[in-house]
This record gives C-alpha cells, structure tokens and sequence, in this order.
C-alpha cells in the first residue's frame, strides 16, 4: 500500500507492514527527549504510581533549558532531583547546566536524530527536529506512557504537502517562509496532521532553514512537520501517497513578514509596520537562535549600537551553538552592539530570563506571541526575522535592515 512519510515511519515504529492515515498503533520511539519543566513531575508521577523504573532510559535525552540560570531553590532543588534520578536510571544522555541546551537543538547539534527515525517529546516544539527526515511527535503528559512502557499511542495523522520552489530575496529568511506558510495552512487544515515539505527549495535548504519550517508549523496545529530529503538514507513518500491537501508555493516574490499579535498566525508584511516604537528585542529560542538568526543579526550589528532606551537580548539555543558564535566572533559583536547575552535556554520565549515588564513592546524571534507569553501580560510581542530584529533594536523602532542609515555605522 503506498504511503506518506509520516505512515512509512510509525509502521515501521509499530512493526506492521503499512498502516493508513486514521490507524491507531502503539509505536516504539528510537528518541526520547524531556527537560526540566516535564522530566522531574514525571517521574514523580511513576513513582508515586508504583513505576520507579524508566522503560528503555538509554533512548533518552534529558536537558536543562527551561530554568538553568534559576533564582529560586524550588528550581535548584529540581535540577538536583534529576541529576540523581538521571544516574539512577541510566539515562542516556543528559545535558547539565555547562553543556546544556534547548531540548528542540541539542539532538542537532549530537547528531542524534536521522532520516525515518521517531522521535518522541513532551514538549510542543518536538516537530521541529523534522527538519532531518525524521518524524517528531509531541505528546504532551503522554510522555508518561512512553517513560513507563517504552511505546507509545498514535493516530496515525492525515498529511498536507507542501512543494517548495524557488529562492527567497534578499532580506527575506526562512522565519518569514515558515511563519507565511503556517498563516496559509491555518489551524483548521493543520490540526492533528503531518505537514510534508518537499520539493527544489527543501533540497536546497540548510538545516538551519529546515528547522525554522518545521518549528513554526507547530503554530496550525500540526501533529508533525517533515522534510522530504534528497539523501539516499531518507523516507520518501510513495508517488500515489494520499495528501489531504497539497500546496504549490514559489517562495521567490515573499516579503519579509512579521506577526502581530496577539498569534503568530497574525502575519503581515513588515512594510505595514515600519516604524513602531519598541522597548525590547530579543534573538534566541529553539526557532529563532540559531547560527542562521545569529549571523543574520550580527551582520546587521557590526558597527551599530542599539537605540538608548531599548533592551537587547541575544541567546544562542544551545551550549555547541555559542561556541560557534564564539569563534566566528559574534558574540563580540553582539557585546560591542550593547546586547545582553545568555547561552542554551529558552529565556525570554518562556519569561524566565530577562522577561517582558508591563507596556513593553518586544520585536523577536521567539515561538509565539500571545499575551504573558514573554512576562507581563500587558507587553506587546512582534515576531519578526533575525536581521529585523536586529535593525530595529538599532532604530528603536521596527524597520527593516535596508532602511539604516549607512552613516550610522561606527
């Protein structure tokens, strides 16, 4: 029977021959991953269930990147509780503070996660790490019926493909590609399907660029986001595969976009919002810190200072990706620009670092931007592609990188 990517993957999970789109399976993930803000509870949840034993603890991968620069002793006593249990259980890999990371960008950077592999988390950002060929699957608190049995329950979902062609402008990134796409799919055709990418632009793309689409579809709802690779170990979908839908997308004449809030599916173009005021700037998340958004930012920097009066915030996601900044000498140019800088957390995306105060007005490239996503509830969040960011942190005010002035440059 042909297939979807998405059906080849968890029947070869389940160990049945096919299954089609509406098929219940029990399916056993080659990749577990948890952090700090799900990881502790759960167990917690075996234990006093009469579980104390993980399933399977060496498919793990557990992170500290939620609360890792903590100022309370609730979140330290936390940090100590899974050091002691990840030992206990025989974990495969944990991440402690020092080589931590965001729990979406560590498999990454280890090299963990390949083409056709199933990839389980709790958190919902997991489908970004489709942007390998894999298919990753958030579950939520069902993340405890895979820590106590080593399986778990599926719908198999419906899928949308989305054939790419063409090449994005000058100034135009893959956060403006990814969010458009997601605002075009729209929550009622993304909810519980698999969202396919596939095409010339996907096989060129890098993975930095694959992730960002993978990520933002998390935002329609989607149970899945998964790129169909050119390389010869990667799934592909069968040329008579059922799609539910299929969209046709030459992402040449897009624009550089920016979502208002108070969703991310509020895309607009950027030119419709030049030149409103912001307190604060923020580059960093599982979407928006990696390499790709901090060389976009940097080059945008050097040479500039940010406006008196705005705050700028730089996160590199992971512990691997700061060292890179480091020694291609980002990171200096960030401090030089007057940013203040963190390495692997989710920081302000989740307001647990440098959050948003009341009536800040935030332009950045975190998840999402509805209210008290970043702090207080009465700041106002604007997504927006790295560079973006970047000039308008210089401008105090959103604007688009072309619109500097030259002669602000020292």
């Amino acid at each position: 029977m042909s297939m979807t990517i998405a059906e080849k993957i968890l029947a070869r999970a389940s160990g049945i021959a096919s299954v089609r789109a509406g098929d219940f399976v029990w399916a056993v993930p080659d990749l577990v991953i948890a952090h700090d803000l799900n990881y502790p509870r759960y167990r917690k949840i075996m234990g006093d269930a009469g579980l104390p034993r993980l399933v399977n603890p060496g498919k793990f991968l557990v992170t500290i990147d939620h609360t890792t620069y903590a100022d309370d002793t609730g979140s330290l006593a936390q940090h100590r509780a899974m050091r002691e249990d990840v030992r206990a259980q025989g974990v495969g890999r944990f991440f402690d503070i020092g080589q931590h990371g965001i729990s979406h960008n560590v498999p990454l950077d280890e090299g963990l996660v390949k083409p056709g592999m199933l990839v389980i988390a709790s958190d919902t950002r997991a489908p970004a790490l489709g942007c390998t060929g894999a298919l990753a699957i958030a579950i939520g608190i069902g993340l405890l019926t895979v820590m106590s049995t080593g399986k778990g329950w599926f719908r198999v979902p419906e899928t949308v493909r989305v054939n790419l062609s063409g090449h994005l402008q000058p100034g135009v990134m893959s956060r403006d590609l990814a969010q458009w796409i997601a605002h075009r799919i729209g929550s009622e055709a993304g909810d519980y399907r698999s969202i396919e990418f596939a095409g010339p632009f996907v096989d060129l793309a890098s993975e930095d660029a694959r992730h960002t689409l993978c990520n933002a579809m998390v935002d329609s709802g989607c149970k899945a986001a998964v790129c169909e690779l050119s390389t010869a170990d990667a799934v592909r979908s069968d040329a008579d595969a059922r799609f539910v839908q299929t969209l046709d997308i030459d992402v040449s004449a897009l624009e550089p976009q920016i979502s208002v809030p108070p969703e991310p599916e509020n895309v607009r173009p950027l030119r419709e919002l030049i030149g409103t005021p912001i307190s604060h700037a923020f580059v960093g998340s599982c979407i928006g810190g990696k390499l790709e958004d901090l060389r976009a930012a940097a080059s945008v920097l050097r040479g500039r200072r940010v406006a008196p009066g705005v705050r700028l915030v730089v996160i590199p996601a992971t512990q691997a990706i700061h060292r890179q900044a480091l020694a291609e000498g980002l990171m200096a140019v960030f401090a030089e620009a007057g940013a203040a800088t963190a390495a692997g957390i989710c920081g302000p995306c989740y307001g647990t670092f440098a959050p948003l105060g009341d009536g800040d007005v935030s332009i950045g490239t975190p998840t999402r931007n509805d209210s008290g996503r970043m702090g207080s509830e009465q700041a106002t969040i604007y997504i927006a592609n790295a560079a973006v960011v970047a000039a308008s942190a210089v401008a105090g005010k959103i604007e688009s990188p072309r619109s500097l002035p030259r002669e602000e440059a020292r």
